[in-house]
């Protein structure tokens, strides 16, 4: 794998893990208390941020192998498909182009990481009822929005943390089948 693609999954692992550690305490991410919830919301963030970077990691790598862009244009897909272009680069380009396809498609599973990345930094990616006492014998599910740019689209279709486990595994794998592709 590309210097720091590891380390960015790592730290994604390291947030998840905190975010299981927090639920695992209270009982559930539902029953976690409104003193630690920034807590929460912090790692929540976190992971999606070090996740996608994973991948913005991985871009950078493709860069420095084969094109060697300015660092600032390095993570920007279309200079990077039209440099490895330029350069006859097939499966490099390959590579790429499949990164892009799943970012530009709406239902992919890396289109909605990232759609999560970018709306933590302006919105909530789940709401908390701020004032109510939830039994802990009740079985309450969290779920993110399933947009946090219109939360009145309702919420996703699996738990957070069951989301975040499935998000990491699916980026993990495809960063890794990318890789061998390049069959470096």
């Amino acid at each position: 794998m590309f210097k720091g693609t590891d380390t960015k999954l790592e730290m994604a692992y390291y947030f998840l893990s905190n975010i299981k550690r927090l639920a695992d305490e209270v009982g559930g991410i539902a029953y976690v208390r409104a003193g630690k919830r920034t807590e929460l919301e912090a790692n929540l963030d976190g992971f999606f941020f070090e996740l996608i970077s994973a991948k913005d990691f991985f871009l950078q790598g493709i860069n420095d192998k084969y094109v060697n862009l300015t660092k600032d244009k390095a993570t920007k897909v279309r200079l990077l498909k039209s440099s490895l272009a330029d350069k006859n680069n097939t499966k490099a380009l390959k590579v790429v182009e499949s990164i892009e396809k799943e970012l530009s498609d709406k239902a992919s599973w890396l289109w909605r990481i990232n759609n999560y990345r970018n709306s933590a930094t302006h919105r909530e990616l789940m709401h908390f009822a701020r004032t109510v006492t939830i039994p802990a014998t009740t079985d309450v599910k969290m779920y993110l929005f399933k947009d946090p740019e219109d939360p009145s689209q309702g919420c996703a279709d699996i738990e957070v943390i069951p989301y975040c486990e499935q998000s990491y595994k699916e980026m993990r794998d495809f960063l890794v089948e990318l890789y061998s592709e390049l069959s470096i």
